[in-house]
């Protein structure tokens, strides 16, 4: 692994002013990268601005690439969580390939931590829940991002905290500079698993965000050498200093936290990204975390065949990597902590005590695989066969046939805007179904509203997303195999969350029906008369 700088690719001739699929205007160059240029543009059906990611033309002459390429793009396209950046659309046009995206104005917590050095306590607890939460979901879809690391967690003027980065393996360094000057790139993230070219599941994202949170706490890395290969392997025969001999504000707790996300061997660690989140979340409200975390020692060190401390590469374990399978390893049977239950997720959105600096507006956008080295590798035999182990296998989906309005408990005029119920099936976001007004959010007299979503076959079920501009709204899921008239008759909810920030997936974790229910508890906190709006609804079976 060399630690040279690798060549700029020249940006292609986009000109400002290009027009994509007659739809999509671009106007800015925001960066260029090893694969791609991304452009600041506008969607001129929609009225909206937008992220423009352009394959590079020589790369875009590729058809297996092309196909890699949009395999990202629907990959990202089917992840619906406040914390991760939506992907819009994707165009071809003339030799141009494009995938059009949400675009986010603020700035990195690379930056972040470049300009500050450390983060107080609170936010970065608030941080990792956040980036925690949106890899559960990124997990629950079959999908591992691989390069957790502070470049691709952006800080947005809005409070929200996003990763990015999405659908390309990272197998060499790309730049990320540290406080101190030295590119070292993802090397200082990867999991061991990952040096050593073992198979990689949900667990070591849960490692590099353990590594992002220390860096945070502690002002640097838990490991960091002279060389980015060097960097990489020390993980597989060093133990970081203890987090509180850096910062003594850091509780027990926390500390226990982080030690056992960074544990080496992957059984040790967290289970997955939602056992992480729910730890700092205990954390987080004051609670006590299991005696298991506050005992647990420092990872012992395992005998590494692939591992020489000596040595200036990375050699990869003679198996090599093969396939994920699955995003959700196989569960620990340690008790992690006192942790909410499962079906009381909620997306968590950084709300810390205060803003980040918003000195410049810098856009940032979803990058993903516009490291020069993911291009360099395309053409080996061995950067072929590892870029191959990022296919990511997705929930299916289920016809969903109707959509009805439901308002069992209601008064006066039968329904619930009934004739604007099928425009959470239409696929355009610009249409919605809202319930009426109310003078509480809570709805008063009753306990909620409604819609009812009718599929195509009896099936068993794996999310249900609800994507809606409502801020700190509440809602449960139920499945049944008819429609009831009455909310008894729909059983218990399978799923509920409060205080969505927005878009929310519910995990329904394969409850089995032909019917939908997405019952509204709480109108959220929008200005004016109490309403919440559902934009659109996909149901996705196992």
């Amino acid at each position: 692994m060399s630690d040279a700088p690798l060549p700029p690719i020249p940006s292609s001739a986009i000109a400002p002013g290009l027009l994509l699929v007659d739809r999509y205007r671009v106007d800015h160059l925001i960066a260029v990268g090893g694969m791609a240029e991304v452009w600041e543009g506008r969607d001129l059906l929609l009225e909206r601005q937008v992220a423009v990611k352009i394959l590079h033309r020589h790369l875009a002459a590729d058809p297996s690439f092309v196909a890699r390429f949009r395999t990202e793009a629907i990959a990202v396209a089917r992840l619906h969580h406040p914390g991760i950046v939506a992907v819009y659309d994707t165009c071809s046009q003339e030799g141009v390939e494009a995938i059009v995206m949400e675009l986010v104005h603020g700035h990195s917590l690379r930056q972040h931590l470049d300009d500050v050095g450390t983060l107080p306590v609170v936010d970065a607890i608030d941080i990792g829940t956040a980036v925690a939460d949106a890899l559960a979901v990124a997990h629950r879809a079959g999908l591992i991002h691989r390069d957790v690391k502070p470049a691709n967690i952006l800080l947005c003027e809005d409070d929200r905290v996003l990763i990015t980065d999405f659908g390309i393996a990272k197998i060499v360094d790309t730049t990320d500079a540290t406080a101190t000057g030295t590119m070292l790139g993802s090397a200082k993230y990867l999991s061991p698993e990952q040096v050593e070219g073992r198979p990689v599941d949900a667990r070591s994202d849960v490692f590099a965000l353990g590594v992002v949170l220390y860096e945070g706490l502690a002002g640097e890395p838990p490991w960091l050498a002279d060389s980015a290969a060097g960097t990489a392997l020390s993980r597989l025969h060093t133990i970081p200093a203890p987090l509180r001999e850096a910062r003594p504000d850091v509780g027990p707790g926390l500390e226990a936290v982080v030690r056992k996300a960074m544990a080496i061997d992957p059984p040790a660690r967290f289970d997955s990204a939602t056992a992480l989140r729910d730890a700092l979340l205990v954390v987080r409200s004051g609670g006590t975390v299991a005696a298991d975390l506050e005992e647990l020692e420092a990872p012992p060190l395992l005998d590494r065949r692939a591992a020489d401390p000596d040595a200036t590469t990375i050699v990869p374990a003679s198996h090599g990597p093969s396939p994920t399978t699955g995003a959700e390893p196989p569960s620990s049977s340690a008790t992690p902590v006192a942790a909410p239950r499962s079906d009381e997720q909620t997306s968590v959105p950084y709300r810390g005590r205060s803003r980040w600096p918003a000195a410049v507006a810098v856009t940032v956008l979803v990058l993903a695989g516009l490291g020069a080295a993911a291009a360099l590798l395309w053409d080996t035999d061995q950067g072929q066969t590892l870029l191959d182990d990022v296919t990511p296998t997705m929930p299916v989906e289920v016809a969903m046939i109707q959509a009805t309005a439901f308002d069992p408990e209601g008064t006066g005029t039968p329904g619930e805007n009934d004739a604007e119920a099928a425009n959470v099936l239409d696929g355009d976001p610009a249409t919605s179904w809202s319930t009426e007004g109310y003078d509480v959010r809570t709805f008063g007299t009753k306990r909620g509203v409604g819609i009812i979503i009718t599929l195509d076959a009896v099936a068993p079920l794996d999310t249900v997303t609800g994507t809606s501009p409502t801020p700190d709204w509440a809602g449960e899921v139920y499945v049944a195999d008819g429609s009831a008239p009455t909310l008894e008759g729909w059983g218990t909810p399978v799923a509920s969350a409060q205080g969505i920030a927005g878009d929310h997936t519910f995990d329904v974790d394969g409850a089995e029906g032909s019917h939908v229910l997405l019952w509204i508890t709480d109108l959220g906190a929008a200005p004016g008369r109490a309403k919440a709006q559902i934009d659109e609804i996909e149901v996705r079976a196992r």
